[in-house]
């Protein structure tokens, strides 16, 4: 379900507090931007006042994918010619239509030549997000035979993490908060891409004032020959 308001969302009648819901407001973090597209490459007016490390695109008129950049994909080299779905556990793959490998700059981002993100006559929507220190963290690390601890700055509150890699297997968009629970040594952790309840286990070794901890072992956070990006806020 999506509620969208600029003061907050109404609770229907009989939903209970099973139901979780995460909402961002613009800021120097977060932007959200519309356009109807025109089947061309098309450069599009952002307001973060900074370059965007993530974006997800979505068509609002037609059953396709969402589409995500991330400075973390291929590596953190030419990101932009490639390119992750939120809406499947796959991983990367070479994509230069999306954004026409245009790289997003502090006041533009591109909308490419295809279905998913300009296709004639389509509605489309893009969150854009970017690292604030003390707020947000949009980030990448390797997997690890022992605890990876990411430095973020603050405390986080709200987490999201991705395997980029390898192509085999599936590696879910892991999302973790401090609601449901994420302390030292427990964690409820559920998928941006399936539909399954959340799983509570010791995916987490520590949470601190400046950032997390994460147990080795587990496939969608921390395996040894993995890569991973992330996106983290306070």
């Amino acid at each position: 379900f999506t509620f969208d308001s600029n003061d907050g969302w109404l609770n229907p009648s009989g939903y209970t507090s099973s139901y979780q819901s995460w909402m961002w407001k613009r800021h120097a973090g977060f932007d959200v931007v519309t356009w109807t597209g025109n089947n061309t490459s098309a450069t599009r007016i952002h307001n973060l006042g900074r370059t965007p490390e993530m974006i997800w695109y979505k068509n609002m008129s037609a059953t396709r994918n969402w589409k995500v950049y991330h400075k973390g994909l291929n590596g953190g080299t030419n990101p932009e010619n490639y390119v992750m779905d939120l809406n499947q556990s796959i991983a990367e793959s070479s994509n230069t239509n999306y954004m026409t490998g245009t790289a997003p700059t502090s006041l533009t981002f591109v909308s490419g030549n295809d279905g998913d993100t300009n296709g004639a006559g389509d509605d489309y929507i893009a969150f854009l997000f970017a690292s604030v220190d003390g707020v947000s963290k949009v980030g990448s690390y390797n997997g690890s035979t022992s605890n990876v601890t990411l430095d973020l700055g603050f405390q986080p509150r709200y987490i999201i993490v991705k395997a980029r890699n390898p192509a085999s297997g599936n590696q879910r968009w892991q999302v973790m908060d401090t609601l449901r629970g994420m302390t030292s040594g427990s964690a409820a952790r559920m998928y941006l891409d399936d539909n399954q309840a959340q799983q509570t286990g010791p995916y987490v070794t520590s949470v601190s004032s400046t950032g997390i901890t994460l147990a080795t072992g587990y496939t969608y956070s921390n395996t040894n020959g993995y890569e991973y990006i992330y996106y983290a806020h306070a």
